[in-house]
């Protein structure tokens, strides 16, 4: 039901097809070794057609092209559909699909690595004696049904390639109750009470696999990118998070410390007007000491409050990392504190679980937020303060003025006249869709303004991103507090709105601080002409 009938006789010829390849390539004298190899890549071609010949798959504005059904790890709703020519020179075509997969082989370092596969259960799988290095990429919580997505391909391959692999392809569908995801099925299932409670046993059964036949001499290396997105009323956490960092100090494992790999693509469908990770975060462990000592509540917040500032300084400073990803990657060398000990507890002897750690974490990391904030000048004080008392939305001339005094500057006055409008005994700030490249100084260039109008380029339809910033970026020269307290700022207001669901403007912010190192590059150079 998922694929028109022409999309079907397209499907279903490849697959007749496919392995009377095998046959003529043993006719032609050649080894069913590599006969088996060539009818593998032609099987991976017909499961990546299966992605573009289905009723689910959209156009592609920007590339004017098909693009393909599994744009995100999900089938999607869709309005209507378009359809691709597999004997076309367009997108979708069949040779397209197996030209990729050549150029992959081709490029495949086979003369100097060897490799051995198995599928096994992770959480009976004992692993290598002689301590391996263990990287891996577990399943995100509840995020994605890899099982039930891989039918999806599964049904293609199946007749194509049961007779070289039967071990794999003996189901008629993939297996999928052994999966170790919390999907809803898991709900009192094998004698667990939900499926959270199975799922962190799994976890933790595997991490303690892997806790007991890892590498001394290297870290254990776990990727990571589960967006923290729940906010509770005492703080903010994330369930995905906390189960997987509860396995691994339960498996006696301490984090010592959290690499950001960028492996997302900025044009990827689900990060367009979106505010989605943008890297995946790596977390870094090491067996726990034998005999680690035990620590007080009090103990573990000195040292978060004393350390995890540090952290993020270099993240954001040196490592120049993402505002989106900023709290992921702030969760390893706060946990490194959290992990270190065999128990972190209160005075009263009850444990400080990972989920009250997670909370101070993240306010911590809104303290230091707080702190950026007040290495502003004193007009973008203001108008911070303001918008998150009041948003874009009106608030009384009296309560701006009282606030204006407090910051020593003046409501009716540059530069914060130019930041604000005010009319009837009211004041709001002017949105940064206003901040168009002809809209006059406010007569005193500050980090707001600065901000505002760079963060422009990255969000308006008609702005010029990274040339149109630096060219901003030219007319800071004097700022009060340099041109770092712009990104600052940008890495502030991100967090505002990525708090209140505003993606619209986080992401404009985000891209900003991203693009910060490209942008002072380019402003070295001359200005975009389309802006004289």
């Amino acid at each position: 039901e998922l694929f028109a009938q022409r999309q079907l006789s397209a499907l279903t010829t490849f697959s007749e097809l496919a392995p009377t390849v095998r046959s003529a390539i043993l006719d032609c004298g050649a080894d069913g070794e590599y006969a088996d190899a060539v009818c593998t890549y032609i099987a991976l071609a017909v499961g990546k057609v299966s992605d573009y010949y289905s009723k689910y798959c959209t156009w592609h504005l920007s590339g004017e092209k098909v693009s393909h059904l599994f744009a995100r790890q999900a089938i999607p709703m869709t309005w209507d559909f378009c359809e691709a020519n597999p004997f076309s020179d367009s997108s979708g075509k069949w040779m397209g699909q197996v030209e990729w997969i050549a150029k992959v082989a081709e490029r495949l370092p086979a003369d100097s690595n060897t490799g051995v596969v198995h599928q096994a259960d992770a959480s009976t799988t004992i692993h290598a004696d002689g301590g391996p290095v263990i990287v891996t990429d577990p399943p995100y919580y509840d995020n994605i049904s890899y099982a039930e997505l891989s039918d999806f391909f599964y049904v293609w391959l199946r007749p194509l390639l049961r007779g070289i692999y039967p071990d794999l392809f003996a189901g008629i569908l993939v297996p999928i109750q052994e999966e170790m995801i919390a999907a809803p099925r898991f709900d009192k299932a094998d004698g667990y009470e939900n499926a959270r409670d199975r799922f962190e046993d799994l976890m933790g059964k595997t991490l303690k696999l892997i806790r007991e036949r890892c590498s001394p001499q290297f870290p254990s290396s776990i990727f990571y990118a589960y967006k923290q997105q729940e906010d509770q009323n005492n703080g903010k956490t994330s369930t995905g998070w906390e189960t997987m960092l509860t396995a691994l100090v339960n498996a006696d494992f301490q984090i010592i410390g959290t690499w950001p790999m960028r492996t997302e693509r900025s044009a990827r469908s689900n990060a367009l007007a979106a505010n989605s990770l943008a890297s995946s975060v790596i977390l870094v462990c090491r067996p726990r000491a034998e005999g680690a000592p035990v620590a007080t509540r009090r103990q573990f917040l000195n040292e978060l409050e004393r350390e995890l500032p540090a952290a993020l300084d270099h993240l954001t400073r040196d490592g120049h990392i993402a505002p989106v990803d900023l709290a992921q990657a702030a969760i390893g060398p706060g946990m490194q504190v959290y992990s270190k000990y065999s128990r972190v507890e209160t005075v009263s002897g009850d444990p400080v679980t990972v989920r009250d750690a997670l909370i101070e974490i993240n306010r911590v990391i809104a303290e230091y937020h707080r702190r950026e904030q007040g290495e502003l000048d004193s007009s973008s004080q203001f108008c911070v303060e303001w918008l998150q008392e009041c948003g874009y939305s009106q608030g009384e001339y009296g309560r701006a003025e009282v606030l204006a005094q407090a910051k020593n500057v003046v409501v009716d006055f540059p530069p914060l006249s130019g930041l604000l409008s005010s009319g009837g005994g009211a004041v709001k700030l002017v949105r940064m869709d206003d901040f168009a490249p002809d809209r006059p100084l406010s007569g005193g260039m500050t980090a707001w303004e600065g901000c505002m109008r760079m963060a422009y380029h990255f969000k308006s339809e008609y702005g010029q991103t990274v040339e149109g910033a630096a060219d901003v970026a030219r007319d800071l020269s004097g700022l009060d507090g340099g041109m770092d307290s712009v990104e600052r700022l940008a890495r502030i207001l991100y967090d505002y709105f990525d708090r209140r669901n505003d993606s619209a403007n986080a992401v404009a912010f985000n891209a900003l601080a991203t693009s910060w190192q490209d942008i002072l590059t380019r402003m070295q150079g001359p200005r975009s002409d389309r802006l004289l």
